[in-house]
């Protein structure tokens, strides 16, 4: 995997388990939004970033990845603009959600990603 992608990966792990965390310790829904901000920032980073390696490297489902990173930042600011007006509690079922989002978009669309790159890089 490419270095930067790798280490935000790790980030929006550890973010994730940062606000289950807040989550389940039943802290305030202050901790839980900047939580939540801050995973939402670096998704959008980290997507911006991901983008810029497919196009680098000519990836050839970049429009599929990237409609995935789309729907997924739509769920994250719906879910970010609720809590912040306090219409959602944020609990268990959203953790499941998002735990179950970024799951599924490291092993399988990611990974992909990943096998693309290493033969791209054993080719040269």
């Amino acid at each position: 995997m490419h270095p930067l992608l790798e280490k935000e990966h790790q980030q929006l792990i550890d973010l994730l388990e940062a606000l289950d965390k807040c989550v389940s310790e039943g802290l305030s829904a202050n901790q839980v939004y900047k939580h939540l901000d801050d995973f939402v920032t670096l998704a959008e980073t980290h997507f911006h970033n991901e983008e810029e390696v497919m196009e680098t490297y000519k990836y050839t489902e970049t429009i599929s990845h990237t409609d995935e990173h789309n729907r997924l930042l739509e769920q994250l600011y719906s879910l970010r603009n609720k809590l912040h007006n306090g219409h959602t509690p944020f609990g268990n079922d959203y953790m499941k959600l998002l735990r179950n989002w970024l799951e599924a978009h490291l092993l399988d669309t990611d990974n992909k990603l990943d096998k693309f790159l290493y033969q791209v890089n054993t080719k040269n």
